[in-house]
């Protein structure tokens, strides 16, 4: 077959939504779960700040203009002793104000009248956590535009006070990706081709390495002093070369690892291992311990990125992959470091295939 090569531009202007391809991010909600940190986002206050860090989904796919289609399953208790309710919540309280303050649908009066009592809400937010737009109800299903600005999205439940929920709602957030379409040489349009997958510009670095599953996420001799892990067994960290230190790294992985205690473990690891800030028996740290909390859930074996100067020295906040992020580039960075959320790396096997997406070469 044969392709018209016209120019990049031209390229870039046969992305194409229709027809219609989506791929499914799933995440599970705890009933503790806070729908957006209230630390960060201080004008947006709500109850007593006492439950766990909301649910982020951070997908390379998540661009602005884009419907989102949220559906969810599941039951939560947001009281002791108390009935359950579905992702809808109590329909017999609609109050924008609980016992102790505010609930998080006193930001969303904007949507429709009635927001209920542990009912399924979210927000879209930035790179850093800063809510964008409005807040906004879930309940059962929704759909939601992404707003310019937005790189991913906070989850958590209505509520005033968390220390006594239980439960969990599962959450699936399809998001539309974009294909390619081929004209070809007769002037006939060709079948669109499997989606382009995340930022899939003609201008873009794109770089992909096989990750050992014994891999740190950064050198712990070089960072001893700053970022100290235990690296039992580790191999060094993978680094990608930044040629362009500016714009922003898009981070992806697919495939499955196994550790002497799991196996099949995807990209956001052993989900029955939840680690974030805790120690080890021994009382080392995970790399986890360093990842800015918004980004909590933490798993054991997650996949790690941060980024280093030219000798291996961390020059910013290490992150977990999870289904995908975008990150923006330090001006001091040289490389993207990747490795594995881990404190004894003796015994894992298997590889992750990582692409790192750069902004191009000058």
């Amino acid at each position: 077959m044969k392709i018209f090569a016209r120019s990049t531009v031209a390229l870039a202007l046969l992305l194409a939504a229709a027809p219609g391809w989506a791929k499914t991010v799933e995440v599970k909600v705890d009933a503790k779960s806070m729908p957006w940190d209230t630390r960060i986002n201080r004008t947006l206050r709500y109850g007593l700040n006492d439950g766990r860090p909301p649910v982020i989904v951070m997908d390379p796919t998540i661009k602005a203009g884009a419907t989102l289609t949220f559906t969810a399953t599941g039951s939560t208790i947001y009281v002791r002793g108390g009935r359950s309710f579905g992702p809808d919540g109590d329909q017999s309280w609609s109050s924008e104000r609980g016992n102790v303050d505010y609930f998080p649908s006193h930001h969303m009066k904007s949507f429709r009248e009635s927001i209920f009592l542990g009912e399924l809400v979210g927000a879209f937010i930035s790179g850093d956590g800063v809510v964008v737009g409005s807040p906004f109800p879930i309940g059962r299903g929704t759909k939601a535009v992404v707003p310019p600005g937005a790189a991913g999205i906070s989850l958590g439940l209505n509520d005033d006070a968390y220390f006594d929920n239980s439960g969990t709602v599962t959450v699936s957030i399809s998001i539309p990706v974009g294909s390619v379409t081929i004209e070809s040489s007769e002037g006939k349009t060709d079948a669109p081709t499997a989606p382009a997958g995340p930022a899939a510009a003609a201008t873009v670095q794109r770089v992909t390495v096989a990750l050992d599953s014994a891999t740190a996420p950064w050198d712990a001799t070089v960072n001893a002093a700053t970022l100290p892990i235990s690296a039992k067994g580790a191999k060094p960290p993978v680094v990608v070369p930044i040629a362009v230190p500016a714009g922003k790294a898009v981070i992806f992985a697919e495939g499955t690892t196994d550790t002497p205690d799991a196996t099949g473990l995807g990209v956001t690891g052993n989900e029955k291992k939840l680690v974030n800030d805790t120690l080890t028996a021994d009382g080392q740290r995970y790399p986890s311990f360093y990842v800015p909390k918004l980004l909590y859930p933490a798993y054991r074996h997650g996949l790690v990125a941060v980024f280093v100067d030219a000798k291996g020295a961390i020059v910013s906040r290490p992150f977990m992959v999870g289904k995908g992020i975008r990150l923006p580039i330090p001006d001091t960075a040289a490389g993207l470091a990747l490795g594995f959320n881990d404190a004894d790396f003796t015994g894992n096997t298997g590889t992750l295939r990582v692409t790192v997406e750069l902004p191009p070469q000058e």
